[in-house]
Formats: C-alpha cells, sequence, structure tokens
C-alpha cells in the first residue's frame, strides 16, 4: 500500500524484513563486521542482520551492539542527562520534535537513539539529507534504522515542495502521538563550533500549521537537544570547508566524501560525548516569539533556542584549553577547568589531523573548539 510520504518516509517493518538479507550479503557488512566485532567470525554480523524481522529488531540487535562497540574500540565515553523532561506523571514518554545541534553526521542521532534504548525509551525517527544515501546497501540500513529523507536540491521549486511534505509527515507523525522525529536545527553539521539555529528551518516546520505561529509550534512539542564531545570529529575537514568556502566563495563536496565522514566518525576516537536532552518549549516562550511581527518572529524563536543550546552545552577540557590558546592567556588554566596534560594531548590530536593541510586548519580548528566559550 502507497502513500504520498512513500519516498521520504522510514521501512516499514515488512519492508526492513525484505530488504535487509539484501544488506547481509553485501562486502560493505562484511567489512564493517571485521572492524566492530573482529573477536567473532565473519559471519557473525551477516546473521545478526539476516535474524531480524522488524525495524526494532534492526535496532536492537544491530545498531545498538555497534553503537556500544564503537564506544569500546574507540575508548568514548557516553554519558546523557535530562531524560526526566520526557516523561509525564506516569512515567511514558511523549512525542517531540527533537531540534538537535550538529557535529557528526551519523552519531550525533545515533548517541540520541542510544540514551533513548539505554532508558527503555521509543526511540526517534531521524532526518537525515538524501546525500547520505551513496548506495543502495546506505539506503536500506538508514531506512530500517528510521531515516527520514530530506530531499537535498538546487531547485528552488523542488525544495519548496519536498519541504511541505516533510514538513507535513513530520507534524503527523509527532501531533498524531505516533513517533518522535530527531531533526538537525540547522541543514549540515556545524564546522566552525557555532550552534546556530536556522531561521529556515523553524519556517519549514511551520509550513504544515493550519493553525496560528502558536499552536503551531505548540503542536510539534520541540524539545532542544545538545550532543557535546570531547574531541571534534572530522575537525579538520570542517576547518578545510570553511577555508575554501572563505577563499573561492563557495565549497563542492568531492564524490564519497560524505560516506568518507560518516565512516571517520566512528573511527577517531571522540573521548567524552554528553547528549542532554532539554525542557520543551513552553507556551511563554512561544509567546515571546509570537508577540513580534511576522518577520521576527522565526528570528526570536531562533534566538530562544540557541539560548536554550548554549546553556546546555556541556564544556570539556578541551573547550576551556582552546580557549586559554586563541587568547594567549590562562585564565581557565588557573581555574582547574582543564590540565597542561589535557592542553597538550588536544595540541597533538590538532597537530595530528591537521598534519598536510594548509597552516591555517590547526588555528581553525582550535578556534572550533574554543567557539562556545569565546
Amino acid at each position: 500500500m502507497s502513500d504520498i510520504y512513500d519516498d521520504i518516509r522510514p521501512f516499514t517493518d515488512a519492508e526492513a524484513a525484505r530488504e535487509l538479507p539484501k544488506l547481509a550479503d553485501s562486502a560493505m557488512v562484511v567489512k564493517a563486521g571485521r572492524f566492530f566485532f573482529a573477536d567473532k567470525p565473519d559471519d557473525y554480523l551477516p546473521s545478526l542482520i539476516r535474524s531480524c524481522r522488524s525495524v526494532n529488531d534492526f535496532q536492537e540487535k544491530v545498531v545498538s551492539q555497534i553503537v556500544e562497540r564503537d564506544l569500546e574500540l574507540t575508548h568514548s565515553q557516553l554519558s546523557y542527562s535530562g531524560i526526566e523532561n520526557l516523561l509525564d506523571a506516569d512515567g511514558k514518554m511523549g512525542c517531540f520534535v527533537f531540534l538537535s545541534t550538529h557535529r557528526d553526521i551519523v552519531l550525533d542521532p545515533a548517541f540520541l537513539e542510544f540514551a533513548l534504548f539505554k532508558n527503555g525509551l521509543p526511540e526517534s525517527e531521524i532526518a537525515a539529507g538524501d546525500n547520505l544515501l551513496a548506495s543502495r546497501e546506505i539506503e536500506i540500513a538508514m531506512r530500517s534504522n528510521r531515516m527520514i529523507t530530506v530531499v537535498r536540491s538546487d531547485n528552488p521549486r523542488v525544495v519548496y515542495e519536498s519541504s511541505k511534505k516533510l514538513s507535513s509527515y513530520i507534524r503527523e507523525r509527532v501531533s498524531s502521538k505516533q513517533q518522535s522525529v530527531w531533526i538537525s536545527h540547522r541543514g549540515g553539521r556545524t564546522k566552525d563550533g557555532n550552534d546556530r539555529t536556522e531561521q529556515g528551518l523553524l519556517k519549514m516546520l511551520d509550513m504544515s500549521g493550519k493553525g496560528s505561529f502558536l499552536e503551531n509550534f505548540m503542536e510539534l512539542n520541540i524539545v532542544p537537544v545538545t550532543i557535546s564531545y570531547e574531541y571534534e570529529t572530522c575537525g579538520a575537514l570542517k576547518a578545510l570547508e570553511t577555508l575554501t568556502k572563505e577563499r573561492q566563495g563557495f565549497y563542492k563536496k568531492q564524490p564519497g566524501e560524505d560516506v568518507n565522514s560518516m565512516l571517520q566518525g566512528f573511527l577517531q576516537h571522540k573521548g567524552r560525548i554528553h547528549v542532554d536532552f532539554g525542557k520543551p518549549l513552553t507556551e511563554e516562550e512561544l509567546l515571546q516569539a509570537d508577540s513580534a511581527q511576522r518577520n521576527d518572529k522565526f528570528r526570536i524563536l531562533a534566538n530562544i533556542l540557541d539560548q536554550k543550546l548554549k546553556a546546555s552545552f556541556h564544556l570539556w577540557p578541551t573547550n576551556y584549553a582552546a580557549a586559554d590558546m586563541v587568547t594567549g592567556r590562562s585564565d581557565y588554566l588557573q581555574q582547574g577547568l582543564y590540565t597542561a596534560e589535557d592542553r597538550e594531548r588536544l595540541e597533538t590530536r590538532l597537530r595530528k589531523e591537521s598534519e598536510g593541510m594548509p597552516p591555517e586548519i590547526y588555528s581553525r580548528m582550535v578556534k572550533l573548539y574554543a567557539a562556545h566559550i569565546i
């Protein structure tokens, strides 16, 4: 049975059960199995995937195991806070739009989902760009992991029509209490560390609303989410992109670049990672934005969200060390917010990451880490 959302919605259980065996037989899965489950036979991961009969099966048997193994293999640690903000008086979780900071293509939503999974809470659907679907195997894996496809295009008409459909789909899922949805608060990852909510994203969410500004956003039940990494994934690549944009006025991704970034995110040591679930936007906060003129409503709402995201961003010793490196002072060192060893480890990592790249990359990476403080 088809519906208007067939081209963007995640797989149903029946579709996942039909498509996952094709994924299990791919060379990509064998390679992934050798990395994540090197202590097990080559057929371990393919067999695990073949045993899945639903989307929940795939998330619980495969995705959660891969996230756990990635944390182990990269010597990274995950913590989270604010779970209580998602629960009602009876301990049941509502349906939300998780409006999230975005630093890693795959791991940001993966860690959020893992936090929900560990607490026995329903996992959300994940809105991600179709640029990630570089092969049929990746598409099967992503759509079986509740991916909503966000259409990317240079054609304004295509963008408008796809935005209307995406907006309608998200609103329908959340308002009907079927599923929460994760979406980045901006198009693409933050490359310079400045986590700013894009007004265009808020306008997209509003497109499907049938009521007032206040009613439309109350219906979406927006929860701001911050995901903070002690060590930024793909930091040198992000710095190179911002440098290229400044020099050339644009940046054109190379074929396979997004897949490479996905792999680097998994392979790199991330240190400590913290996911914070904020409190849902209140009626008072939405009224504050709604009191402005039409063109200013979205700007004010974006500012409110940014203030909430900034307040909940977990700062690590790497951030404080980078701030002192930018200013040439030792204020945060003297306050005991990092040690000389913390700074040395950060400098070593940034030198290694930026090796063979333009010299400006190193300083840009330092500023990326310092952005939430400076």
